[in-house]
């Protein structure tokens, strides 16, 4: 039997040609199974099955719909491939038993072929939905005329619905089945978070964590007993994902649980509109039904969508004021302080693409509008990835009731306020990928209910009032991001007080890259590390080490699960003259070993040190020569179960 595989990932390449070289073969298969048939079957059931396999792929090709997809290649090619492959291993394989199944075996695999055609017909009303621009971005949210894709959408919305095609999508049995799986979901909060996916945008990759904070925000989620809010949100996202209503986005251990992004198929995306709109959670623009608006006289969850400015808020109270995809933010100081019982101001990026570009135009100084005396309810603002801002005024450190405060990748800010402590109820803090800033303010110590700081910079004394020591007093600290900054100044011993700080879970420290003189001074600082004994992650970024540190060993990190080390210059993992790795191995289960041009490690050292490997994950180790490396090795144990358990199932077909 000829290679099915290559032959799908030629063709998915090349849109315009799939479907008539798959008509082709549909032709070629028929042809072949009524010259073979058994004297006596009815060739008529057979012939009435394949011509509705050809008529469906004829009206797709009629359609030119193949050539408009550009994200859906998992959609719909994957489905396309199941197809492909039926033809290719029952109808045209070498194998001659193929030819002679019999009538029942026949007609029950074209059923089979047939409901694949109908999934994919499925999807045609949704990709005629969508515009087609000459050059589109990896993600449905920002082109370089915006106003131009602003127009066109808006235009086709409305041809779309004079046509009564939306009440034939909401009509259609696949939304029926899809609505089906909304009711069968148990509780307020997996329905609430569920409905909040209705106002991005088609296409989109979506960053979880963003999200959840979202969802925290707004008291979608609240704590358990025995679970914070965030693994509340975590386990709904789960959820979502395992029940098929969110789809994971790029390479996962599992899915569920390890998935940092998603998408969302564009069917459930209408269905999620429809309810959305009819809860009244959201206000979609008439004029463009597809997308949410900036008003909140009923919802009171404005969204920033293209050009559209949000009012002032007046009588309408907004709850969440969401930036959907704006690109440049520019508000009126009065109209922020005016929001006196916003919860979620979420201006920030929430796209997994870190190239999404948002902007502000006055160095951020919208931002003293904020005033705490009107924010008494105020629990999450992001302003991750804006450019432009420089400093936090003061006023964002004064407001009490501030939960979750996301400034990651905020590439322009140079200053934080000199004093945090009055921010009692913050239980999430991440300043990372702000690699301007000079220092951190005092009184993180006394941030008694964080659980997440992440982007926490060990500068110089001067501008680093907030030392290590500091931390331990956080008794529900789980997870904990450190950057030694250039001009790192450690206290001796000052590593070791990680040991401290009992609640942590997960952490991660990185290097910044430092000149050759610098570089041996840190390297010496970085030998005195102790870790708490329930630490469960351990991500090392930039290590200036070459030799494994004493520190770095199964003995000392005895419950680590998760193990991530990525640049630097470490060249082993073994300890030289130490007790062998037979006497003492890792409990990791996931292992991710990225950018380590020093280190040669081999699969059968991989094997012993880490006989509880679930995943393991190495990118360009080992520079051979110069940009060559080893051979990249992307290894999961349940991916390779489910290979064996699907090879399975096709021969037993």
């Amino acid at each position: 039997m000829r290679n099915v595989t290559s032959t799908s990932a030629s063709t998915s390449r090349n849109a315009e040609k799939f479907l008539p070289k798959l008509l082709d073969r549909l032709g070629k298969a028929k042809a072949k199974v009524i010259a073979n048939i058994n004297p006596g079957d009815d060739q008529e059931v057979v012939l009435s099955r394949f011509k509705k396999i050809e008529n469906g792929l004829q009206q797709m090709e009629d359609l030119k719909l193949l050539p408009r997809v550009t994200l859906w290649e998992h959609t719909l090619f994957n489905q396309f491939t199941v197809l492909e492959h039926r033809v290719d291993k029952f109808f045209l394989g070498d194998n001659e038993s193929n030819a002679f199944i019999g009538l029942e075996a026949i007609t029950s695999l074209l059923t089979r072929m047939i409901e694949n055609v109908d999934q994919i017909k499925a999807s045609i009303p949704v990709v005629k939905l969508m515009p087609s621009y000459p050059e589109r971005s990896l993600e449905f949210t920002h082109w370089s005329q915006p106003e131009l894709g602003l127009t066109a959408t808006k235009k086709l919305s409305q041809e779309l619905s004079q046509m009564g095609v939306e009440k034939g999508i909401y009509k259609s049995r696949a939304m029926a089945n899809m609505m089906r799986s909304y009711e069968h979901l148990e509780g307020t909060e997996l329905r609430l978070c569920f409905l909040s996916f209705s106002i991005f945008p088609a296409e989109s990759v979506i960053k979880k964590r963003p999200l959840i904070y979202w969802w925290i925000g707004e008291g979608f989620i609240t704590a358990t007993q025995d679970k914070t809010t965030e693994e509340v949100g975590e386990e709904i996202f789960g959820k979502l994902m395992k029940q098929g209503l969110i789809q994971p986005h790029g390479n996962a251990v599992n899915a569920s649980s390890s998935s940092t992004s998603c998408t969302l198929h564009p069917w459930i995306r209408y269905m999620l509109i429809g309810l959305a709109r009819d809860a009244l959670l959201f206000h979609f623009d008439s004029s463009w039904p597809w997308m949410p608006s900036c008003q909140a006289s009923v919802c009171r969850r404005p969204c920033l969508v293209f050009d559209q400015n949000p009012t002032s808020p007046g009588e309408e109270d907004p709850l969440t004021v969401f930036n959907v995809n704006r690109n440049y933010l520019s508000f009126k100081r009065e109209w922020l302080s005016k929001l006196k019982n916003v919860v979620v101001l979420q201006l920030g990026r929430w796209q997994s693409s870190p190239t999404h570009h948002i902007e502000v135009d006055d160095e951020g100084l919208f931002l003293k509008g904020i005033g705490a005396q009107h924010y008494l309810s105020f629990k999450y603002l992001s302003l991750r990835g804006i450019s432009g801002i420089t400093r936090i005024p003061s006023c964002i450190f004064s407001i009490i009731s501030l939960e979750i405060l996301d400034l990651r990748a905020c590439h322009n800010l140079e200053t934080l306020p000199s004093d945090i402590s009055s921010l009692r109820k913050l239980t999430h803090l991440d300043i990372s990928e702000c690699y301007l800033l000079e220092g951190m303010p005092k009184g993180i110590g006394k941030l008694s209910s964080l659980q997440v700081l992440k982007g926490f910079l060990i500068a110089n004394l001067k501008n680093t009032p907030s030392r290590l020591g500091d931390l331990a007093k956080l008794k529900k600290l789980r997870r904990l991001s450190i950057y030694i900054g250039i001009e790192a100044v450690m206290h001796d011993k000052e590593f070791e007080n990680l040991k401290e700080i009992s609640s942590l879970r997960r952490l991660k420290i990185s290097w910044a890259v430092v000149s050759p003189e610098l570089r041996g001074k840190i390297a010496r600082q970085s030998l005195d590390f102790s870790f708490p004994p329930d630490l469960e992650k351990l991500d090392l970024q930039g290590i200036p080490l070459k030799e494994v540190p004493p520190w770095l060993n199964p003995r000392q990190l005895t419950n680590i699960k998760k193990l991530y080390i990525r640049g630097g210059e470490l060249c082993s993992l073994d300890h030289a003259g130490e007790e062998t790795v037979t006497e003492c191995k890792w409990r990791v289960e996931i292992l991710r070993l990225k950018y380590l041009s020093n280190m040669k490690i081999e699969l059968k050292e991989v094997e012993v040190q880490f006989p509880h490997l679930l995943y393991l994950e190495k990118v360009k180790c080992h520079e051979i020569e110069k940009d060559k490396y080893e051979k990249n090795i992307f290894w999961s144990k349940s991916q390779a179960a489910d290979k064996c358990s699907r090879c399975n199932d096709l021969a037993s077909q």
